[in-house]
């Protein structure tokens, strides 16, 4: 799998239709290879209580959720735009009725939220697809991670993504612990990032450690406010992540060693056998006739012993590379 970059629009739209038309179209003009919306209802994604800590503190749960979620009727127009310029377009649903939605709308990946990854009856509405299956492990246990997995199997989703996660909001360096991309690696093909931190490094770092998805969130403008703006990228700096991400992904290459076509103006500067002193034809070749000089013209230096002793084939001056063929 080559690398998946999508950037994640979330509630950044801030209820505007255009907004969200304009993000898809700054997401692709900044590289992003999807973009990724939420689908969801308010009164049941969440009781109406008030948050406690976090960014959110003190909000009511369905005011926030009522604030940032996307009209289910402006997805068949988003659909439509992010196919007609050419990118990938998809959704986390929260319920089995939006999956039975986004259906209808050839929904082509779907995403499991992290804090979804326990919600088996979404998990296996969404693998009975058959689509492609993402699932964040924000706070996740090992197990969970492991029922998520055999839930979505179960049900019939054999494309699956898990994405590291850190459901912090924003996420800082030293919480997120990437050498659990090698774990989570054992037992899924796909791996990811889910990136909530406010700059690139954790995502350019997960590349370097095997992820082939990185999720960022997506702003126009850090001016928008919005509920997610706090950890979002605006265009210039989301495009200047996805340059690094490829050029790491790109740096990983394959296992290989010698010489890159790339080195081939390079290989001059190895040193190589040359003569100090004049040689007459016939006389004998000693050490200190021999130095290992650049550029690379003489031949390789293992040769240094192998020459020592033998004879010059004909007159040779002071300053000649020395090869196999100027001996005898």
């Amino acid at each position: 799998m080559s690398l998946f970059i999508v950037a994640e629009i979330s509630s950044n739209h801030m209820g505007d239709y255009q907004n969200a038309a304009n993000m898809i179209v700054a997401a692709k003009a900044a590289g992003a290879d999807a973009v990724k919306f939420q689908l969801y209802k308010p009164n049941e994604i969440a009781a109406d209580e008030v948050i406690k800590g976090g960014p959110w503190d003190g909000q009511n749960y369905r005011t926030l959720y009522a604030r940032g979620m996307t009209p289910w009727g402006w997805f068949p127009h988003l659909f439509k735009l992010a196919r007609d310029i050419g990118i990938t377009m998809f959704v986390s649903p929260f319920s089995e009725e939006g999956v039975a939605y986004l259906e209808k709308l050839d929904c082509p990946i779907y995403k499991i939220a992290s804090p979804e990854i326990n919600h088996a009856p979404l998990i296996r509405a969404c693998a009975a697809t058959g689509k492609p299956l993402i699932i964040s492990t924000g706070m996740a246990s090992l197990a969970e991670i492991h029922m998520a997995e055999a839930t979505a199997r179960q049900a019939g989703a054999k494309d699956i993504t898990f994405l590291h996660c850190i459901s912090a909001y924003p996420a800082f360096p030293a919480d997120f612990n990437l050498a659990t991309l090698a774990r989570l690696h054992h037992f899924c093909f796909n791996i990811g990032l889910s990136d909530h931190s406010r700059d690139n490094t954790a995502a350019i770092a997960a590349v370097a450690l095997g992820a082939c998805v990185i999720e960022k969130h997506f702003t126009l403008s850090h001016d928008n406010k919005g509920p997610d703006a706090a950890f979002s990228l605006d265009p210039d700096e989301f495009a200047a992540m996805v340059k690094a991400c490829r050029d790491a992904y790109s740096a990983i290459g394959e296992v290989t060693f010698g010489p890159r076509k790339s080195e081939a103006e390079s290989f001059q500067y190895r040193r190589s056998l040359w003569l100090k002193s004049d040689i007459k034809a016939n006389e004998v070749v000693k050490a200190e006739d021999i130095a290992i000089l650049r550029p690379n013209y003489g031949a390789d230096p293992k040769c240094f012993d192998i020459f020592v002793g033998m004879k010059a084939a004909r007159d040779l001056k002071a300053g000649t590379p020395l090869r196999r063929d100027c001996l005898k």
